[in-house]
């Protein structure tokens, strides 16, 4: 009964290694709670700290038991020493970049279908290795695991150990990417557990290029105010865990976090539904990246109560509960008109941290292991999304350049793209794109870049065909302003036939190069191809380089290469108008045979594509060849039937999603007759009414003053151009951002 009793007693006991110095001697049971613990702080005494030191006890003697409890302490304290690694600082810091270099870039569960791939593969042959991982922890071949098991056991009793050569992987050496690593497939983004997950590993930019000063080149011309918020002009909250009220003198506290996973929920219900341009069968990003991080985030801030969260995470956090407050706030289909000024003050306070927290991240969690890359990019998508649904047009441009500073500094810089990164990249790419189409407020001045490109008449000086945009240096380390053209040689970059390399698809984030890229993920998406998106990007480039060329003409110094330089331009328009106009005459493939949509919608999308395509083609007559608004009723009227079919087609299939609000600005604003007007009027109301963005709000505005500018020049026979929407942004200062 003795033995049993203290059987049941040695069971019970609960004691832990890692107790503070106080508690082992005076022994009581420590919590372990650093700089002191509870123990310490509930008995009065002073808490001795903590010592991570491991030593090493002798091992007992079979054939000379202790006969003494305190046998420990007759060893002699000399040969007690602490643990001697196996490597060096310097060895353990080249084997982590080792894995980080050939793990970091996709989940477990791709590496473990790529090694039942090669292991199932028939055509391998048998006397070759199959490796996987960097120091070849892995390998399925026999003669290698022989050698390993015939390695004498005191080959191990060494000093210090060096760390292998680092083998050239096998997914390395193969120019086609295996089909259990395809990139086309949306839905194998959705792996939780990521090798970079695991190791806590994310890659940067070496140190050496950290440190030194960043080239901006031709920098985004700011207003003052929104410099500001680039550089830096909001309060820096302290303590992002604390400041969640939101007390501030002389107001009431705002409690943000009382209604978060309300506000979450709604936001994953309802407001990602409203962003995007159709509904599609697929995850769309939101929910992909920023919905799962932002629940992750809340509940280590609330219950979880962890320490370790980084500002990016608590921006996207903040961000996501601003969306969603806001669509309550401005959607008088959702609340009444009591919550709805609730959430009014709980979306101006969300975003407002949201905007602390990335403006702190910027400053300080650039450097590498500070916060992940892609909780930095998502969070500043996210508050590109709340700058743009709420008419913020100076936050939106300030996120846009930072966004893109972000993605040049720490994406592109990376030796492989992580799936969930070439997702944020393609939602920049979108928000980028579509509100640089409409931005009219730029400084059209000439630049040093500018007239150096306009001596060599807009054309590189060696004829390599290898060299392609975006591949160079002084390409990838300068943000892009849109008020440049990539020199390719003999403007080969508009050829849309051929294919882009891996490496340029990955690393062309505006679309300059009108190439076909296989990896592309636009269409799953949002429901477009990647050439409509990319001969928008090109005509709004196009199209600010041919304003500027307008004022350097002015310049005496550039009279004599203006001839040459239009010539180019010229040429360069004439390859893309064909482009356009082939994009819109060819017939729209039947989405019903895409796996993203559904029979439902699948009708709605072909219409959407065809009022994308018509849209296009009012476009680049307006922005690159100016012509009257007469010339394109035709398009104009088959962008509002297009429309009017996609609206009906959504009614009929119950979906929520407003679509795109630009073809129906772009052809509204051509629209010249009352009853074209009114047409567009009303797709106009539906959209806001189903989602409330301030988007729709600002583009009736502008319509509306394009209209009466227009009836008067008209009324009055004058000989000047016509009056467009580029004259009426740019005399208001305004931005219709229609992401």
């Amino acid at each position: 009964m003795a033995g049993s009793k203290a059987s049941g007693n040695r069971s019970r006991r609960t004691h832990a290694l890692g107790a503070c110095k106080t508690c082992r001697r005076r022994h009581a049971k420590c919590d372990q709670r650093r700089p002191s613990c509870q123990m310490c702080r509930a008995s009065g005494v002073t808490c001795e700290g903590f010592t991570d030191d491991i030593r090493w006890v002798a091992a007992r003697k079979h054939q000379s038991p202790p006969r003494s409890r305190d046998w420990k302490l007759k060893k002699d304290p000399a040969k007690l020493g602490p643990r001697r690694l196996l490597y060096t600082e310097q060895s353990r810091l080249s084997m982590s970049d080792a894995l980080s270099a050939e793990l970091v870039s996709g989940s477990i569960d791709a590496s473990l279908a790529e090694i039942d791939s090669r292991a199932r593969d028939s055509d391998r042959p048998t006397d070759e290795s199959i490796v996987v991982g960097p120091f070849a922890v892995l390998d399925l071949s026999g003669t290698k695991h022989e050698k390993t098991a015939s390695q004498p056991e005191g080959s191990r009793d060494t000093e210090v150990v060096s760390p292998p050569p680092v083998p050239a992987p096998l997914v390395e050496t193969s120019p086609v990417v295996s089909p259990s690593l395809s990139q086309d497939s949306i839905a194998y983004m959705n792996d939780l557990l990521q090798w970079s997950d695991l190791f806590s590993i994310d890659l940067q930019m070496p140190d050496s290029m950290m440190s030194t000063a960043f080239d901006i080149g031709d920098a985004l011309f700011l207003e003052p105010d929104a410099q500001a918020a680039v550089n830096g002009g909001a309060v820096v909250t302290t303590d992002p865990i604390l400041d969640t009220t939101g007390e501030q003198e002389g107001t009431d506290p705002v409690n943000v976090l009382a209604d978060a996973h309300f506000l979450l929920r709604h936001f994953q219900d309802h407001v990602i539904s409203r962003m995007s341009a159709i509904p599609l069968e697929q995850k769309s990003p939101w929910k992909i990246t920023n919905v799962p991080s932002a629940v992750v985030t809340y509940s280590d801030l609330t219950f979880l109560g962890s320490q370790n969260i980084s500002h990016a995470r608590l921006a996207n956090l903040y961000c996501l509960l601003a969306c969603s407050a806001l669509h309550l706030t401005v959607n008088p289909s959702m609340t009444t008109s009591e919550s709805r000024g609730n959430w009014q003050p709980i979306a101006e306070h969300a975003y407002n941290l949201a905007k602390d927290h990335m403006q702190t991240s910027l400053r300080h969690e650039i450097q590498p292991k500070a916060a992940k890359y892609k909780d930095q990019l998502m969070a500043i998508c996210a508050l590109t999304e709340f700058a743009i649904i709420s008419g913020q047009q100076q936050d939106a441009r300030c996120y846009m350049v930072d966004a893109e500073r972000l993605l040049r500094l720490r994406g592109l810089s990376k030796r492989r793209i992580s799936q969930k990164a070439r997702l944020l990249h393609h939602v920049y790419t979108w928000l980028r794109i579509i509100g640089e189409s409409t931005y009219t407020l730029h400084d059209y001045t000439p630049s040093e870049h500018f007239m150096n490109a306009l001596k060599c008449s807009f054309r590189c000086e060696k004829s390599d065909s290898n060299n392609r945009p975006n591949t160079t240096s002084e390409q990838t380390s300068r943000l892009d302003d849109f008020l440049r053209l990539a020199r390719g040689p003999s403007d080969s970059d508009l050829n849309i036939n051929e294919p882009k390399s891996q490496d340029v698809g990955l690393h062309d984030i505006h679309l300059q190069d009108s190439r076909s890229y296989p990896d592309t993920l636009y269409h799953q998406i949002y429901g477009i191809p990647e050439t409509w998106l990319s001969l928008v990007s090109q005509t709004t480039r196009l199209a600010n380089v041919m304003e500027t060329f307008r004022v350097a003409r002015r310049t005496p110094q550039v009279k004599k290469a203006s001839i040459e330089a239009w010539d180019a331009l010229h040429r360069r328009s004439a390859r893309l108008e064909n482009m356009v106009c082939a994009l819109a005459s060819r017939k729209v493939e039947s989405a019903s045979t895409s796996p993203n949509l559904s029979e439902v919608c699948s009708q709605a999308h072909e219409y959407l594509l065809e009022a994308l395509n018509s849209a296009l083609v009012i476009f680049f007559y307006r922005r690159i060849r100016e012509v009257h608004p007469l010339i394109l009723e035709g398009h104009v009227d088959k962008v509002v039937t297009s429309l009017s079919k996609f609206d009906a087609a959504l009614t009929e299939a119950g979906q929520t999603g407003p679509g795109t609000a630009w073809p129906l600005f772009i052809a509204g604003c051509e629209a010249t007759t009352p009853e074209r007007r009114c047409e567009v009027l009303k797709l106009l109301d539906k959209g806001e009414a189903r989602c409330g963005f301030a988007g729709f709000r600002v583009a009736r505005e502008v319509m509306k003053k394009v209209w009466t500018q227009q009836d008067e020049h008209i009324t009055s026979s004058r000989g000047e151009s016509i009056p467009t929407w580029l004259d009426v942004t740019k005399q208001g200062q305004i931005w219709p951002i229609l992401a």
